[in-house]
């Protein structure tokens, strides 16, 4: 299931420059690095949204289908 959740997307601020950036679920699961579009700065996004929160998206995201 976590593989049908990859192309949702998560936003948060670079903790260097504080401009928005947008990430994939994907790229969270997996723990990669990104680089800052505005920046530069390599970033390594960590979700510790909780987990209720995450359900909730998900099952947002299946009545919008």
């Amino acid at each position: 299931m976590a593989h049908e959740l990859d192309d949702i997307p998560a936003s948060a601020d670079c903790p260097a420059c504080g401009n928005p950036f947008s990430v994939s679920y994907r790229t969270l699961r997996l723990k990669r690095t990104i680089e800052c579009q505005s920046c530069g700065e390599t970033i390594r996004p960590e979700d510790g949204t909780p987990i209720a929160a995450v359900q909730k998206l998900i099952d947002n995201q299946r009545e919008g289908s």
